[in-house]
């Protein structure tokens, strides 16, 4: 019988926002978060010939990126004097301008196995509708531009 197989607990995801430069990376934790959910899409063509002997083929010619994010809005510091969290804030800038200015790097990772992905992306705002009685929701889909890579956390 094989070894039954442990599940791993989603809490364990973390996403940064380099906040610096390229030269000089500034690496930010965006606080507050309920959801990090990377996609990657294939795009596949149709490579069926007449040697296939009646199958079809296919082949993926490219890939793309994206990470859902999604949280509350929130903040540090005392009621009267709120402190926009840093990662969220500079998330939320990026993600209302266009072209090279929306682009981010970001960084994202499981901290039980410090796994994770790193790209660059597009940053895309959105404001959300609010309930009388809800939090105040945060949301900011990322859409990679270029590769994904591997990246390994270092605490």
């Amino acid at each position: 019988m094989p070894t039954p197989i442990k599940k791993r607990i989603a809490r364990f995801k973390r996403l940064e926002v380099n906040t610096g430069t390229d030269e000089s990376p500034n690496w930010t934790l965006v606080r507050g978060l309920n959801k990090i959910g990377l996609s990657v899409e294939p795009n596949e063509v149709d490579s069926s010939d007449f040697d296939s002997e009646g199958w079809d083929g296919s082949s993926t010619t490219h890939r793309k990126w994206s990470v859902a994010v999604e949280g509350f809005e929130g903040y540090t510091g005392a009621d009267n004097a709120q402190v926009d969290d840093p990662g969220q804030a500079f998330l939320k800038a990026k993600g209302i301008l266009t072209g090279p200015e929306a682009q981010v790097q970001v960084r994202m990772y499981r901290t039980d196995t410090n796994k994770g992905y790193t790209g660059r992306a597009n940053a895309n705002w959105s404001g959300a509708d609010e309930d009388v009685k809800a939090l105040t929701p945060f949301a900011c889909p990322l859409t990679g531009d270029g590769p994904l890579t591997p990246y390994t956390h270092t605490p």
